[in-house]
């Protein structure tokens, strides 16, 4: 197979996660405490970066093993190329490729404590139990109704805070856990999406995701409840000035977020299941809403370091 099959395989769009916290996590370490190394940023993304593209294949190898995401397949349902089903890969060459991810990026781990110190462990630790275990056996967190919120607090505050530190040494503040919020809310959204296009295959294979755990009626409030806590995250950062009241603009972006979240707030899983196609934007859409919610935080960071009266 190719380079721009395996390229495909690593789920592309979805390593927007990792980048946007880590960038994210870096802008707050210039802005806030005027440190950033662009050498461990390159580090710390490749990193990521790898990370997450392991996670996706080690998660598509046991999701294939699972049989789910034939189910899934066979009705007629997709949002992104399966690495087995749609491009052909082997399935010994996926699970290989994904660990040998994982592996270096546990490696580029190690190089960061040795530059920063013994706590950045913890963190680096922490992100593998949750990476490896989202599928794999005996934790399976996806397969247990909460993986999806482990992802959310990995891929968006845990990242964030990370990247933070790896550029700051600083542990105690608290800015990146907060601030990182929205980018895990995202994943949280995005996950949900998929959760209920797969439904009916996660449903026939015992796997317990978040929607299934909670009901589709019930899903609903957690979508409400999720969008309130991502922006409320935002106007919290601003007032405590971990960005720039500017940085509120971003709240003109709910819109966007609801209309995205629709097929989810209807509380009848006949209508989601009506609206499959709507749930497939729900997968890709908020990658984008990210970016530009990355955008408009740096570039609010920018605008108050060269006029200072902007930052409070």
């Amino acid at each position: 197979m190719g380079i721009r099959t395996w390229l495909i395989s690593f789920s592309p769009t979805t390593l927007t996660s990792a980048f946007s916290s880590v960038t994210l996590g870096t802008a707050l370490a210039w802005y806030l405490d005027n440190k950033f190394s662009l050498i461990i940023y390159v580090i710390t993304l490749i990193a990521l970066l790898l990370a997450q593209a392991g996670v996706n294949l080690v998660h598509d190898y046991y999701d294939y093993l699972s049989g789910v995401d034939t189910l899934y397949r066979a009705s007629g349902f997709s949002h992104r190329p399966h690495p087995i089903i749609d491009l052909k890969l082997r399935p010994r060459d996926v699970i290989t490729v994904g660990y040998a991810f994982l592996a270096i990026a546990f490696a580029a781990g190690i190089y960061l404590i040795n530059l920063i110190g013994w706590p950045v462990l913890i963190l680096a630790i922490a992100g593998l139990i949750i990476g490896i275990g989202y599928s794999i056996p005996p934790l399976k967190f996806h397969y247990r109704g909460y993986g999806e919120v482990l992802a959310a607090i990995a891929m968006g505050p845990l990242v964030t805070w990370g990247s933070y530190i790896v550029q700051t040494g600083i542990y105690t503040n608290p800015a990146p856990l907060i601030v990182g919020i929205p980018n895990g809310i995202f994943t949280l959204l995005i996950l949900l999406g998929s959760g209920a296009l797969e439904i009916d295959a996660c449903r026939a294979v015992g796997k317990i995701t978040l929607v299934l755990l909670v009901g589709i009626r019930n899903t609903r409030y957690v979508a409400y409840t999720s969008i309130a806590l991502m922006y409320l995250a935002i106007v919290a950062s601003a007032i405590l000035h971990y960005l720039p009241y500017i940085s509120l603009v971003t709240l003109l972006l709910i819109p966007r977020t609801m209309r995205l979240a629709g097929p989810l707030l209807s509380g009848d899983e006949n209508v989601v299941r009506s609206k499959w196609r709507e749930l497939r934007e729900l997968w890709a859409g908020p990658f984008s809403v990210r970016l530009i919610m990355l955008i408009i935080f740096i570039a609010s960071m920018i605008i108050a370091r060269v006029y200072p009266p902007l930052s409070v």
